[in-house]
């Protein structure tokens, strides 16, 4: 006899595991939800990213999503910890004169959100991070960026949880080999162990959402994997307490690209972003390159990273790298990640395409998803993100 859920989510990485939290805190303990990933859980994207909860001031929309994404991050970490939340607050720093405008132009950004952020001229700047070149001119400090461990985070949404319904199944190493459909609606899901019958599917499946969405007749799901490279310091050799970007990495990381994402030629580009971990570390990165799944490491990208690190922090010159990896962001083609139903097969949802704030973003998520299946009030206007847009 098949098993049978309410729900299964596909896909084990952080998203996903929010998801699944958020379906157990606001749904009924009966209702059935099983996860499913092809590895461990968080072993994919998850496991290979750089863990920061990045506020966006972009505009009032991008505000509140990210805003109130950190702050449940905040409250996860009050009521149960353990996955290392760091609220180290961010400096994006300065390394030119056109650096230093925009400098106000991004401080006015988050003032007319209704939120602060400090200009630091480079006596002050200094005081705060003693680990900074003498010449950075100056940087904008920011206080509710944080790091998470992201491996740990998803194991805690689980754990919660399962507590909270004990009707949850997690089941890593459990590839998806396809899908069972009655008429326009999800009938089941069929594994390397079997089938589930169940009338509705999250796929949270990050850069292999498209493929996923396939198995069920779905093409045009518009997400592609854009490489990073990363590095890491060994323990205790970390010469800054702060998260550092350069004020550049914003257009860098959060505009659109300007290369097509299907290309596998992209050059790629980078821009600072250093994290201090809790052991003492300093992870390293941020590259982005489409080059499609190929997780090959780009060394020539990632030695200019750390170059540009070693500018702006000295003493990473001698600090240890004890390993370097390559992870693959799941670009959406808007830049907006896909929550909500998608329209042309019945049951089907999508949590997808977060690209690099897929940690930051998380648990709101899971909340808007979860609470559009409840048919409740979303905490955040949710319709920027519904797939819809993309179902011609």
């Amino acid at each position: 006899m098949a098993e049978t859920a309410d729900f299964v989510v596909v896909g084990g990485g952080i998203v996903g595991c929010s998801v699944v939290h958020q379906l157990a805190m606001l749904l009924p303990p009966s209702t059935r939800i099983a996860l499913l990933d092809r590895g461990p859980i968080a072993g994919a994207t998850s496991g290979s990213c750089m863990g920061h909860l990045m506020v966006t001031p972009d505009d009032a929309q991008e505000y509140a999503f990210t805003r109130a994404s950190v702050r449940m991050w905040e409250e996860l970490n009050e009521r149960r910890g353990g996955f290392d939340h760091n609220r180290t607050g961010a400096l994006y720093l300065a390394d030119s004169d056109a650096d230093m405008e925009l400098l106000p132009e991004l401080q006015r950004q988050f003032a007319a959100v209704g939120d602060a952020a400090d200009v630091l001229d480079p006596r002050h700047l200094r005081e705060l991070e003693p680990g900074l070149a003498a010449d950075v001119p100056g940087a904008l400090f920011y206080a509710h960026d944080a790091v998470v461990l992201p491996m740990l985070a998803a194991g805690v949404m689980l754990r919660e949880a399962k507590e909270r319904n004990p009707n949850v199944v997690v089941r890593p190493e459990c590839a998806v080999t396809g899908f069972v459909r009655d008429g326009d609606r999800v009938a089941a899901v069929e594994t390397a162990a079997g089938r589930i019958v169940t009338p509705a599917v999250v796929i949270a499946g990050g850069v292999w959402t498209p493929e996923l969405a396939r198995m069920l007749g779905q093409d045009g799901i518009p997400i592609w994997p854009r490489a990073g490279n990363l590095a890491i310091t060994g323990h205790h050799a970390s010469p800054i307490r702060t998260q550092l970007l350069e004020v550049s990495y914003l257009r860098f990381a959060h505009g659109k690209a300007t290369v097509d994402p299907t290309r596998t030629d992209d050059p790629g580009g980078h821009a600072v972003n250093m994290q201090p971990q809790t052991n003492g570390g300093c992870l390293i990165g941020s590259t982005r390159q489409f080059r499609g799944m190929d997780r090959t490491l780009n060394r020539e990208l990632l030695h200019r990273s750390l170059l540009r690190a070693q500018r702006y922090a000295p003493a990473l010159a001698a600090a240890p790298i004890v390993r370097t990896w390559v992870g693959l962001r799941p670009y959406a083609i808007d830049k907006h990640p896909l929550i909500g139903p998608w329209p042309h097969v019945r049951g089907l949802w999508l949590a997808a395409g977060h690209e690099g704030l897929g940690i930051t973003l998380a648990p709101i998520t899971g909340r808007l998803l979860a609470q559009q299946i409840a048919g409740m009030p979303c905490d955040v206007d949710h319709r920027p993100y519904l797939p819809a847009r993309f179902a011609s």
